[in-house]
């Protein structure tokens, strides 16, 4: 494997890396402290905590038009690359993510809000096969440099695992605000003319319905992921105590399907069915005969297959399947 020369010396000399590190936490902290930011951060915070977007100005004005965007923005930006031109392999301050043709960067977190900058280059264009995602949240955008054609999405109705969704197509520039709210409005980015800048601010439901990609072309569910960050931390939990055969996870897992959203619930049951069959076919036998759980006819029909293919689970059922 290569190594550059200028990371591999960097690996041995922790003071540097240490001074490259307080240089950026420096900057970062005294762009806080702007007067343009520091407002928007505070309100970002009661944004975060539930209140109305109308109730904070500093916020509102941010995206009431792109020269006030940019004006706030700038200085923030400036310093960054500075410091970043100084240490170029210094880490970034903020959480951050990229792929072909898009790249975020999380300028801060408070609650249920998040505010950020979103790059989409020529490489964002989307296909008619494209996948389009409905996260339960709120979503305001102002677009701060450059134009890009894109897809207003609603989803008009749903059923099981296909949707029916309505698209409008316009293109944008700098200066234009999107705003929307629910689980069932979303936006694509269809092309870019060179780049594509945004701020983002966006804020997810206090009980957030689990978000979902469909095929645009065809209006099949292709993924579903729950929208609450401390559900998809249990999924992933319980997925890393399944890989790992952890057979004295079950109980646990089999208390969780019983209280909690119905994604959870039914990613617990799955987990426990495939650690120990005895105690994840009694929770799933529990659930498909309470009439009153959103659960039990998915629950019934999984039964009946299950008994079906595998006959020997029948002596775990505490009546009659009906299968």
């Amino acid at each position: 494997m290569h190594i550059d020369p200028q990371i591999g010396a960097l690996r041995g000399d922790t003071a540097a890396q240490r001074a490259m590190s307080e240089a950026v936490v420096q900057i970062v902290a005294e762009c806080r402290k702007d007067a343009g930011l520091a407002p928007v951060l505070r309100e970002l915070e009661a944004y975060g905590s539930g209140a109305r977007l109308d109730d904070c100005p500093a916020l509102t004005g941010l995206f009431a038009n792109g020269g006030a965007a940019m004006r706030v923005m700038a200085p923030l930006v400036g310093r960054l690359v500075e410091v970043h031109r100084a240490c170029p392999l210094a880490q970034l301050a903020f959480r951050h993510q990229s792929r072909p043709g898009f790249h975020f960067l999380q300028l801060a977190a408070k609650g249920r809000a998040a505010l950020g900058l979103a790059l989409h280059d020529d490489q964002a264009a989307q296909d008619a096969n494209a996948v389009a995602t409905f996260p339960d949240s709120e979503w305001d955008e102002i677009v701060l440099a450059g134009a890009a054609d894109i897809a207003l999405l609603e989803i008009r109705g749903e059923r099981r695992d296909h949707a029916v969704i309505d698209r409008s197509c316009r293109t944008i520039g700098a200066g234009d605000r999107l705003s929307f709210a629910g689980a069932a409005k979303s936006r694509m980015v269809r092309r870019v003319y060179g780049r594509f800048l945004t701020l983002r601010l966006t804020r997810i439901a206090p009980r957030p319905r689990p978000t979902r990609q469909y095929d645009l072309a065809t209006g099949r569910l292709v993924h579903r992921a729950s929208g609450d960050r401390h559900e998809s931390r249990d999924e992933m939990m319980m997925a890393l105590l399944g890989r790992m055969r952890r057979k004295d996870a079950a109980p646990v897992l089999a208390a969780m399907t019983r209280s909690g959203s119905d994604h959870l619930r039914w990613q617990a049951l799955r987990e426990c069915l495939a650690l120990d069959s005895a105690a994840g076919f009694a929770a799933l036998g529990r659930i498909a005969t309470d009439p009153t759980d959103d659960l039990a006819p998915e629950a019934g029909a999984l039964r009946a297959r299950l008994v079906e293919a595998h006959p020997q689970l029948a002596r775990w059922e505490p009546a009659p399947c009906p299968a």
